[in-house]
């Protein structure tokens, strides 16, 4: 009885040991992407979604150039065309393209790339998002475990599970860090969400999500020429009219 309750006992420590020591790369991971000051980089997702007996998925590549604090080059296809777009500031004017519509958006270029200035980065801008994160937030139930090796690209990584459970959504992440540069190389996501019934007396939605996002490295903390930020809008391209904040809407025609 002694040795089972020993042996139960152990492999409870081992398991909180493990799970500090996936918690500790992952901070590892951080610090790299937070010191980063700049990087190139390709993303290839795939992401498929089910809902009931449908399904559908999404394919998007994306090529990013940054540099900190304020300059980005992104250019982003997809299979659905109205997701493709290209997204370039130079530390004083941000433009967005969006190739479909042949119209773009000219602003001024955010401070830095936190925040809503990370929002410009779409699905590249995890890696950034992912450095700021408090791993150590008390309120979070999230679990951390590691989950073997594999090699990626040449790259052999460390398999970081994360597991949020939420009462009507559970996730589950998986971090390919690379053992010698703590660098991401693929993100996967399981995401399954509990959705109310569009039709009363019926037991609710089932939705599910996998994404799988390969990262690979052009260059990282390397001199970017400037000329790689700088856009200018193709001569059959317009720009897009925005609202301003507060301004009246006008009524469609016929009202």
């Amino acid at each position: 009885m002694r040795t089972t309750v020993g042996l139960m006992m152990s492999i409870a420590l081992l398991g909180g040991l493990f799970a500090q020591d996936a918690k500790t790369l992952l901070k590892q991971v951080q610090q790299k992407y937070r010191q980063m000051k700049s990087m190139e980089v390709s993303v290839e997702i795939r992401a498929e979604f089910s809902q009931g007996g449908s399904s559908s998925t999404l394919q998007v590549q994306s090529t990013l150039a940054l540099q900190k604090p304020n300059r980005v080059a992104m250019k982003t296809s997809s299979n659905n065309p109205m997701l493709s777009r290209e997204i370039y500031s130079d530390g004083k004017n941000l433009f967005i393209y969006i190739p479909a519509a042949k119209q773009y958006i000219k602003r001024e270029s955010p401070p830095d790339l936190q925040g809503q200035g990370g929002n410009l980065l779409g699905e590249a801008g995890m890696l950034l998002s992912f450095a700021d994160a408090n791993l150590d937030d008390p309120n979070s139930k999230a679990r951390y475990t590691f989950k073997g090796r594999k090699t990626i690209n040449g790259k052999p990584t460390r398999i970081v599970e994360v597991r949020e459970n939420q009462p009507r959504a559970s996730r589950v992440y998986r971090l390919y860090v690379g053992e010698q540069d703590k660098l991401v190389y693929r993100v996967e996501l399981d995401e399954t969400m509990q959705m109310p019934s569009t039709q009363q007396g019926q037991p609710p939605r089932q939705v599910t999500m996998k994404t799988e996002a390969d990262i690979r490295y052009i260059s990282f903390n390397k001199p970017i020429p400037a000329s790689r930020f700088k856009f200018t809008p193709p001569k059959d391209a317009k720009p897009m009219q925005m609202p301003q904040p507060g301004a009246p809407v006008a009524p469609p025609p016929g009202r």
